[in-house]
């Protein structure tokens, strides 16, 4: 058995925007569908991988969302109004955006270098939550023979 610790994150999408959500993440992304979660036949979300992170896209809770001091988890009624930004590192940023927002996101912030010299953007999903993309730096070639 091992002590590592992993993470798997869970993204709430409004209920019944679940199979919208996984396209737009394929599309925009180029994640992964690993499969779905379905109950009593419904679609609920899906279980899907962004890179070689696992994350879990579900629908959010209708009856939840009726009695908010139950506790969320909620989806955002508003483009931002969240309490995590997911970050995404990309070879590629220009195309990254290109791509995202072909694919129905809105641009947050432009590219621009920010205060570690990294290249970087941000976007609104269709769904409300906040993505930033991170422009991997080129990795130095070792020449030596």
């Amino acid at each position: 058995m091992s002590n590592e610790i992993s993470i798997e994150i869970s993204l709430f999408v409004e209920h019944g925007r679940e199979q919208e959500a996984a396209d737009f993440y394929v599309a925009a992304f180029g994640a992964e569908v690993i499969e779905p979660y379905r109950l009593d036949g419904v679609l609920m979300g899906f279980a899907m991988r962004f890179g070689a992170t696992p994350v879990a896209v579900a629908g959010s809770n209708p009856r939840r969302e009726q009695n908010p001091s139950y506790g969320g988890p909620f989806f955002p009624k508003v483009a931002g109004s969240v309490s995590a930004i997911f970050t995404l590192n990309v070879g590629d940023i220009e195309h990254a955006v290109q791509r995202a927002s072909r694919s129905g996101a809105v641009i947050r912030d432009a590219v621009q270098r920010d205060v570690l010299d990294r290249r970087v953007a941000s976007l609104f999903d269709p769904f409300g939550h906040i993505w930033a993309l991170v422009e991997r730096k080129a990795e130095s070639l070792d020449l030596a023979a």
